[in-house]
C-alpha cells in the first residue's frame, strides 16, 4: 500500500508539473506572438519621402507596433528576471532584463532602427513647417492616390502620434540613449522648441505631438547624461541653449502639459541639478537676460505642485530644490 501511494504521488507530481509547464507555455504564447509580430513591423520600417505610397503603408506598420506597445504595457510582469544571475537588484532593469514587457521597444534597438526614426521624425516636422513644401505634396498626393485632403492628414498625424509614442519610450532607457546619435536629437528637440517659439502652436498638450513630447526627450536626456558623453552632450546642450528653451516653451504652456510630462521634466531637472559636470559649470547655462529667474518660476510652477500631489517624490526631486536655493545666492 505504502508503495502504491508512493507511485500515486509521483504520478501526480509529474502530472502537476506537466500542466504547470503548459501553463508556463500557454502564458508565453502572447509574447512569443507579439514578438514575431513587433520585429516584422520593426523590419518594415525604411526612410521614404512623406506622403509616398510607401510611406503611406509605413504608417499602417508604425500604428501596429504602436499598439503591441500599448498591449505590453497592460501585461502582467514577470517575476522571473529578479532570479537572473548576474542582474542589479537596485536597479528596475534595462531593456533584456526588466519585469516589464517591452519587446517591441527591445527589438527596434536590437534592430539599430532608433535613430532611423529619430531622423525619419526630423525630416518630417521640417516637412510639415515647410507650408509650401507640405501643399505641393499633399496635392500630388491626391492626385496619385484615392485620397482627400482629411485622410491625407489623418495619415500624417498617425505618424507622429505613433512615431513619437515609439521614440518616447525608447529614449526613457538609457541603453537606447547609448546608441543614439546625441546631437541629432538635441538639434531636433532644439528645432521644434525654436519653431513652435516663433510660430506658435495648436498641438500643446497633446501628449502624442512633438510639441509635447520634446519636453520628454530632454527630460530623459538630462536623467542619464552622465551614463552617455555626459561633457559633449552639455557642451551641445549649452550652444543650442536648451535648458532656457525648454524653461520658456514649459512657461509659456504649463496649464495644457499632462501631469506625467511634467513629471518626466522634473526628474530630468532634478539629475541635471546632481550632475557633478553641470555643477561646475552651471551658472554658463543661464547667460541670457532673465534665465535664472524663468528658471525659478519653476520652483511655484512646476516641483512644488508636483510634491503637493505626490510627497513621496520629494527625495527623487531634492538636488532641482537645492539648485533653486543655489541660483537664487547667485542673483
Amino acid at each position: 500500500i505504502a508503495q502504491a501511494g508512493s507511485s500515486l504521488c509521483s504520478a501526480g507530481s509529474a502530472m502537476a508539473g506537466k500542466y504547470v509547464n503548459e501553463d508556463s507555455v500557454e502564458s508565453e504564447r502572447p509574447l512569443k506572438v507579439c514578438a514575431e509580430a513587433g520585429r516584422k513591423c520593426v523590419r518594415n520600417i525604411h526612410q521614404y519621402p512623406v506622403l509616398s505610397a510607401e510611406w503611406i503603408a509605413l504608417v499602417d506598420s508604425l500604428k501596429q507596433l504602436s499598439r503591441l506597445v500599448q498591449l505590453e504595457g497592460r501585461m502582467p510582469v514577470n517575476p522571473k528576471v529578479l532570479e537572473t544571475q548576474g542582474r542589479d537588484a537596485e536597479s528596475t532593469g534595462t531593456l533584456w532584463d526588466q519585469e516589464t514587457h517591452e519587446n517591441a521597444i527591445r527589438i527596434l534597438v536590437e534592430e539599430a532602427k532608433v535613430n532611423l526614426c529619430l531622423r525619419m521624425m526630423t525630416d518630417y516636422k521640417r516637412w510639415q513647417m515647410n507650408d509650401a513644401e507640405k501643399r505641393a505634396t499633399m496635392e500630388e498626393a491626391m492626385k496619385a492616390y484615392e485620397y482627400n485632403e482629411n485622410q491625407l492628414e489623418q495619415k500624417c498625424i498617425q505618424f507622429e502620434e505613433c512615431l513619437g509614442m515609439l521614440l518616447h519610450r525608447a529614449f526613457m532607457h538609457v541603453e537606447t540613449l547609448q546608441l543614439m546619435d546625441i546631437p541629432l536629437l538635441i538639434e531636433h528637440c532644439g528645432f521644434i522648441l525654436e519653431t513652435v517659439k516663433v510660430c506658435g502652436s495648436e498641438s500643446i498638450g497633446d501628449s502624442r505631438l512633438q510639441e509635447t513630447l520634446v519636453l520628454c526627450y530632454f527630460g530623459s536626456l538630462m536623467k542619464h547624461a552622465e551614463a552617455l558623453n555626459n561633457a559633449e552632450l552639455l557642451a551641445k546642450t549649452r550652444e543650442s541653449n536648451l535648458i532656457q528653451m525648454s524653461v520658456e516653451h514649459y512657461l509659456k504652456y504649463l496649464d495644457q502639459i499632462p501631469a506625467d510630462t511634467k513629471l518626466t521634466l522634473a526628474e530630468g531637472l532634478a539629475a541635471m541639478a546632481d550632475n557633478e559636470d553641470f555643477k561646475t559649470e552651471w551658472e554658463d547655462f543661464f547667460t541670457a537676460e532673465n534665465a535664472k529667474a524663468n528658471f525659478l518660476m519653476l520652483e511655484e510652477h512646476l516641483s512644488n505642485p508636483i510634491l503637493q500631489e505626490k510627497p513621496d517624490k520629494r527625495k527623487d526631486l531634492r538636488p532641482l530644490t537645492d539648485f533653486y536655493a543655489c541660483v537664487k545666492r547667485s542673483m
